[in-house]
């Protein structure tokens, strides 16, 4: 089962002010870790080809369901994908298309949710428990707000993104775009660093990704790695391009076994980066 990680979960923006933008991240990713529909709140994901479905059976407590391909009982809620819409049909249930759904998510009969993520050849089905959020969640770690960490690179654009498939962290393998390079200026060096975007098209293209390990990888930050990102208006990258690395945040799967991760896109750079979301507490 291939799960991409939702990098735009929250948006940061480092032409901000810096110090709101940084509360502003850790906010976000605190709500989206802790919400009924956040990280620590996921109790099953399923990926959904066309023509496909995926069901929740009717006999089964809340807290036991997870996504089967067999319908088994009448009484199961059924996810179908089926000419570009996601039907959500059920016992107690009016039939909705997720597609066209308020965030894409309908909240059931029994308390859980079930939200899609739409991609090109499928779509991911999650599904939600908001009594696992206080079993699991413990809070998360953030090294202190340091205005060093606010620095501008040179960024240099690929006008033809190229496909680089990854490796991620559940032995599965993905497909990221390599938009550029960004020349970016650290604690007295410089060190060029792949930019990524999931699209390849530079209409569509409205922020780079990088990916990093470095020497408080797996001591006092998460050893898979960590992301940061900036965002531009779409089909507009600036040469010049300000990263705030007090947001940089953990791979989503520090905090969950349903997120994978491109553990193989990372660049190391050799110093320590107290910045950003340190490493994540334990009983994710």
């Amino acid at each position: 089962m291939l799960l991409c990680l939702p990098w735009a979960a929250f948006h940061t923006d480092a032409r901000a002010d810096p110090r709101k933008d940084w509360d502003d991240f850790r906010a976000g990713l605190t709500e989206q870790a802790a919400g009924p529909t956040g990280m620590y709140a996921i109790q099953d994901v399923a990926v959904i080809a066309p023509g496909e479905a995926a069901h929740l059976p009717a006999a089964a407590r809340a807290a036991d369901l997870r996504w089967a391909r067999q319908r088994g009982d009448a009484g199961a809620v059924t996810l179908s994908y089926r000419d570009g819409k996601a039907m959500l049909e059920g016992k107690g249930l009016a039939a909705i298309d997720l597609m066209q759904a308020k965030d894409h998510q309908q909240t059931l009969p029994n308390g859980l949710t079930v939200r899609i993520t739409p991609y090109e050849d499928s779509l991911k089905a999650w599904l939600y428990n908001p009594a696992l959020t206080a079993q699991r969640f413990k809070g998360l770690s953030f090294f202190p707000y340091d205005p060093k960490g606010v620095v501008t690179g040179r960024f240099t654009r690929k006008d033809v993104p190229v496909a680089v498939s990854h490796l991620d962290s559940r032995n599965h393998t993905g497909v990221m775009y390599w938009v550029g390079d960004v020349a970016l200026p650290i604690q007295g060096k410089t060190y060029t660093l792949r930019a990524f975007n999931k699209q390849q098209d530079w209409k569509r293209i409205d922020h780079v990704l990088l990916f990093f390990t470095d020497k408080t990888s797996k001591k006092t930050s998460y050893g898979g790695g960590r992301s940061l990102e900036t965002h531009f208006p779409a089909g507009a990258a600036p040469s010049s391009m300000t990263f705030n690395l007090n947001t940089m945040y953990s791979f989503l799967c520090a905090h969950s076994q349903y997120y994978n991760c491109p553990i193989n896109l990372t660049t190391f750079v050799p110093v320590e980066l107290k910045y950003g979301e340190k490493y994540p507490p334990s009983g994710k």
